[in-house]
């Protein structure tokens, strides 16, 4: 007998687990704690879903904006203190040994007046054939929308044809081969200041990258076509890097100022610095007000707890007359709050991935259910919206759930342990 209640009695055995788990369940009075538990298990399980859905949707947006900026940026731009670069090539040559540069490519960036069939403002990037051509952002299959890049470059000066964003060509009103006349401010140098200029260009391709404000604003010229353009003569305005480790940039920048004398850098980091610095503590500030909305989902299994320890004040008494251990109490309690737990943590995760697996589908079916667009791109910026699953961020999810769901069940836990069977049998 003594041994029989020793092996009930043994740390987390199979007694004291299936006691926790028919104590979750109804209780003499009804179904009140059992209620109560379904509550917090339903609380940590939204509160679970919601922040990893949030978080994923946050890391997406980031990731998709990185992406989107560097890929059709460089990562950073060597500019001349005082002017135009005029031996661009062998700087650029030289930016391109440094072990780590992947690109080092002359630019030329101005603002233009455009005019069509409509007119508004837009900044040309005056850049070689060979760059566009391998930049699959602006000129990948799935980013040319109409027309081809195959022109681009072609012919004298570099040739005739201009790339455009799709925005720009649908404020434009133009299409693929249509004419486009551009006015620059930059034009002949006279004894008055520079004189406007303007010309008129072949769209050759209409580019699609997804970035509301890109493709709202850039077009892309031949370099030897906006070095005539805009007067640079044979100089340009700034040489583009890309680097193979773009978070990293900050440890390049010595290196590429070490090239040449006057020359000074301007990493992604600096110019999208309120973009990421904005997405930063909006992340944090979400992340942090999430985890109190857990803290709260948890605290459900204190009052469960509770309620469950004071409807079960016989049974306790019963079971420590029968030789069960205060050990064994706290255990049995502690196993039914984690229980709560553990179970509406991996609802929680199952329900969070499966929304983000399928966002697009419910953002679209949302969208027409309600007849408005729930994520409009001169808002967001973006086509869709952006998800990614993180693991990391999610297992750092589940463990702090699992942590708060202890931490709630010790007190409820102890209190249950400590019961004196002798006073809690005298009312029964």
């Amino acid at each position: 007998m003594t041994n029989a209640a020793a092996s009930a009695t043994r740390p987390f055995s199979y007694f004291e687990w299936m006691v926790a788990r028919r104590y979750l369940g109804a209780t003499r009075s009804g179904k009140g704690v059992s209620l109560i538990s379904m509550i917090a298990f339903g609380g940590i399980m939204l509160a679970v879903a919601a922040l990893i859905s949030v978080m994923s949707i946050m890391q997406g947006f980031r990731l998709t904006l990185l992406d989107q900026l560097l890929g059709t940026n460089g990562h950073a731009h060597v500019e001349m203190e005082g002017g135009p670069i005029s031996n661009y090539d062998d700087i650029a040559a030289q930016l391109a040994a440094i072990p780590g540069v992947t690109e080092a490519t002359p630019l030329i960036e101005q603002p233009v007046f455009a005019s069509a069939n409509g007119e508004t403002g837009m900044v040309i990037r005056g850049v070689r054939r060979d760059e566009i051509l391998t930049n699959d952002y602006i000129t990948g299959p799935d980013h040319i929308i109409d027309g081809s890049a195959e022109n681009f470059g072609v012919g004298d000066k570099g040739g005739n044809e201009v790339l455009l964003g799709s925005r720009v060509a649908s404020q434009l009103g133009v299409r693929a081969g249509d004419k486009v006349r551009l006015l620059t401010g930059q034009g002949a140098e006279t004894a008055f200041g520079r004189t406007p200029r303007s010309k008129v260009y072949t769209v050759g391709a209409i580019f699609h990258v997804g970035n509301a404000e890109y493709d709202a604003i850039y077009g892309f010229m031949p370099l030897e076509q906006a070095q005539l353009f805009f007067s640079f003569g044979d100089a340009v305005q700034n040489i583009e890097v890309k680097v193979a480790d773009p978070e990293k940039i900050k440890s390049y920048r010595e290196q590429l100022m070490s090239v040449a004398q006057g020359l000074y850098v301007i990493d992604w980091q600096q110019r999208f610095q309120g973009y990421f610095n904005a997405l930063q503590v909006e992340r944090f500030a979400m992340r942090l007000v999430l985890f109190l909305i857990i803290i709260v989902a948890t605290l459900n299994i204190i009052t469960g707890l509770i309620m469950l320890v004071k409807d079960k004040t016989g049974d306790i008494a019963v079971l420590r007359t029968m030789g069960a251990t205060q050990g064994a109490i706290l255990r049995i309690f502690l196993l039914s709050g984690a229980l709560i737990g553990v179970l509406g943590t991996i609802a929680g995760i199952v329900l969070g991935s499966l929304f983000i697996l399928n966002i697009d589908a419910i953002e679209n079916g949302l969208s027409a259910m309600l007849g408005t667009d729930l994520f409009p791109a001169e808002v967001y910026y973006l086509d869709g919206v952006p998800a990614q699953l993180e693991l990391r961020e999610v297992a750092l999810i589940a463990g702090f759930t699992l942590f708060m769901s202890l931490i709630t069940t010790l007190y409820p836990a102890a209190r249950a342990a400590r019961l004196d069977p002798v006073e809690a049998l005298r009312y029964e």
